[in-house]
């Protein structure tokens, strides 16, 4: 389980070292991509293997080709330096509008990699706005057990 928010500076070439914490509980084979609302993902193994489910063919939906190309098209194995770091390529850090500084986030079962700007929106909910949202999640919970 992936649990934390750490801010890191990210150098000239992409790298950004990601906590020990976490490194421990990434395995070879672990893939970075492109996440939604603007961050980058890490996935271990076990995590990816379950996305492999989006598979191309002649009756897959438009959406779900599009989102397989975006997902996969992007992606690529983590490897990791001697000092913990993993290079984020230009165009992943492009897409997640990351420049000299990042947060790695855990949630739960993956990382989540996000430019500094966007994090602090995201970190600076109210507890009413926390609430509410805490709110809706279970009521759609319910929702679906139902």
């Amino acid at each position: 389980m992936f649990l934390g928010t750490y801010r890191h500076s990210v150098d000239a070439k992409g790298r950004i070292a990601i906590p020990a914490r976490f490194r421990e509980q990434l395995p070879t084979g672990t893939v970075i991509s492109k996440g939604a609302e603007g961050c980058l993902q890490l996935y271990p193994p076990q995590e990816w293997a379950g996305e492999q489910g989006l598979r191309l063919g002649s009756t897959t939906p438009a959406e779900e080709r599009r989102l397989a190309r975006m997902m996969f098209g992007a992606a690529r194995e983590c490897e990791f330096d001697g000092q913990g770091r993993i290079v984020l390529s230009a165009d992943q850090r492009q897409y997640a509008g990351i420049t000299n500084v990042a947060w790695i986030v855990g949630v739960n079962n993956l990382i989540e990699i996000w430019n500094d700007e966007q994090w602090r929106r995201i970190g600076e909910a109210t507890p009413e706005e926390y609430t509410r949202i805490q709110d809706q999640v279970a009521e759609r919970r319910r929702a679906q057990r139902t």
